[in-house]
């Protein structure tokens, strides 16, 4: 028997709980058929005009949320073995066209903010939907300093490692050393040929390395991996690298995430979190990470800590 919708403040006992690194939640809800995301930047309500004097209508009572407005969109993904996430956000059945000036300082680092948001939000759902729990390292031994040079140096190894091992996935994310070489780091599913990736990176870059190893941790390999991999990520954004042209990480073609839609009864729509969250412990049995954006009437939920 189904069990009825647990009370909301213990569902969201993890509300204040900071989200793991790499696990960047503002991207709401999870992906298209297609694996575009489809977060909460599609769409949050706006907070109506209170009257001179008053203070503002909390979004939380949501009573101007009705179906002509828009509609609440919620979705959960499954990448098994008790891991899952769901997201969820209010869609505005219209949206304000806002044109601003091209490089307009706020504008562009509001934009930047959210393609960060984007890139460590798909590489956490490739990661774990396609199970890749291993690192590979790909080193010089010269100083390369080219980002270029690195970025087509990867290219011609995958390409040779194509034409061995057509089933190759990877996300793969530069970091660049103090002394300024850049070198990759792949994650890659399951124990790995290292004879095979030596000679073909060698191939390519005549006196170079390789290195594939489990990811330390105690939780599950893709959650560390995952988090490895957001550390690299987060590297390069804090160090404002122009190098990567906004490319922030690299990733097999064709990767696509499956997702599923969550209902939201007609009298539900007020309570919506609670919907979400239960579909989410009914699915793995666990409440992790919960990050809710009230301004947006959006949120981002996982079973893992």
């Amino acid at each position: 028997m189904k069990a009825p919708f647990p009370p909301l403040e213990v569902l969201t006992a993890a509300r204040e709980s900071l989200t793991p690194d790499g696990m960047d939640c503002k991207d709401g809800p999870g992906t298209s058929p297609q694996g575009a995301e489809a977060g909460a930047d599609s769409g949050g309500a706006q907070r109506p005009a209170a009257p001179p004097g008053e203070a503002p209508l909390r979004l939380d009572k949501r009573t101007y949320l009705d179906r002509e407005q828009g509609h609440y969109r919620a979705n959960l993904i499954d990448y098994g073995e008790g891991l899952a996430e769901v997201g969820w956000s209010f869609v505005q059945a219209s949206r304000p066209f806002k044109v601003s000036g091209r490089g307009e300082s706020e504008q562009r680092q509001q934009n930047e903010d959210r393609a960060a948001r984007r890139a460590r939000s798909s590489i956490r759902k490739k990661v774990l939907a396609y199970g890749l729990d291993h690192l590979l390292t790909l080193t010089y031994r010269e100083n390369v300093t080219d980002f270029q040079k690195a970025d087509d140096d990867l290219a011609r190894f995958l390409r040779l490692l194509k034409k061995q091992r057509k089933d190759f996935h990877y996300v793969a994310v530069p970091e660049k050393q103090e002394r300024g070489a850049w070198h990759w780091h792949l994650a890659v599913k399951g124990r790995q040929d290292v004879d095979l990736l030596r000679k073909l990176w060698r191939h390519v870059v005549v006196e170079g390395n390789i290195d594939v190893q489990k990811p330390k941790g105690g939780q599950n390999r893709r959650v560390s991996l995952v988090k490895y991999l957001s550390k690299y990520l987060a590297k390069g954004i804090e160090l404002g690298l122009r190098d990567l042209n906004g490319h922030r990480y690299r990733s097999s073609l064709g990767m696509t995430i499956p997702h599923e839609s969550i209902p939201i009864p007609e009298d539900m729509r007020e309570q919506v979190t609670t919907v979400v969250l239960s579909a989410l412990v009914e699915r793995t049995g666990s409440l992790g990470f919960v990050w809710q954006d009230e301004s947006r009437s959006a949120g981002w939920a996982c079973s893992w800590k």
